[in-house]
């Protein structure tokens, strides 16, 4: 009978420790290159894809993939729509009061494209230009408003929106994830555009965010991204998506 409580405390104590981690839905955007795509069959993948596995097995984790975007993954979050929620977007640089971030896994940056045969060649030539931006991101209110006027700045909630404008003249520039803007003209995929200026370093990197109430999971977290960075895995990681 003692042996029989035993286990069933056993049992219960792992599950309160490890339970939480049995199924995670992980919020990613539908397109960002390389961070996070989908393709067929509601497949995703890219580095933050490959990252999260890795984590995932890690922490003894089944993650599936749902789309989310910058201006609904706290929604989402808020409503158990999604669990944790990985986005090319920079950390804040204050303490929320409902959401607990992992350590940083990548520095944040942006970089100003336009179209080549634009008038703009040098970031001079950029201020006071209308200039798009994703929604809800620190590129929109803390960067773009040292270049130009809060009326000349727009938002967008995707970036296929956002280059969109910038193609047909919505727009004069758009400031964007650096590592997407890169990829995206090295790949071809956008066509007659050209990056101008140094990368910008803004917010605390990249991350993982969950509700406070979930801090435990982002404690495991944080344990499988330095486990990740010590053994290598991170580089090996990194030199697959953006090079050596």
């Amino acid at each position: 009978m003692k042996l029989i409580r035993y286990i069933v405390f056993i049992t219960l104590l792992f599950n309160s420790l490890f339970g939480y981690c049995d199924q995670l839905i992980v919020g990613v955007l539908k397109f960002a290159p390389p961070f996070s795509s989908v393709g067929t069959n509601n497949h995703y993948f890219g580095f933050s894809i490959d990252l999260l596995n890795e984590i995932c097995k890690r922490i003894n984790a089944t993650c599936t993939y749902k789309a989310t975007d910058l201006n609904s993954q706290f929604k989402d979050l808020n409503d158990g729509v999604i669990d944790i929620t990985t986005l090319p977007s920079p950390l804040s640089s204050t303490e929320s009061e409902d959401y607990v971030f992992s350590l940083p896994y990548m520095i944040s940056k942006g970089q100003f494209v336009v179209l080549k045969d634009s008038d703009i060649n040098s970031i001079e030539d950029i201020k006071n230009k209308k200039i798009g931006a994703l929604q809800a991101t620190s590129f929109q209110y803390n960067i773009l408003p040292n270049y130009t006027s809060k009326e000349n700045i727009k938002t967008y909630p995707q970036v296929t929106a956002l280059i969109q404008a910038v193609s047909t003249h919505e727009v004069d520039a758009a400031l964007m994830n650096e590592d997407v803007a890169k990829y995206l003209l090295l790949n071809k995929t956008i066509d007659g555009f050209q990056l101008v200026g140094k990368p910008i370093v803004t917010g605390n990197g990249y991350g993982i965010i969950a509700l406070k109430k979930n801090a435990p999971i982002i404690d495991k977290i944080n344990k499988a991204l330095l486990q990740i960075e010590t053994d290598g895995t991170y580089l090996a990681l990194y030199n697959k998506y953006f090079g050596k």
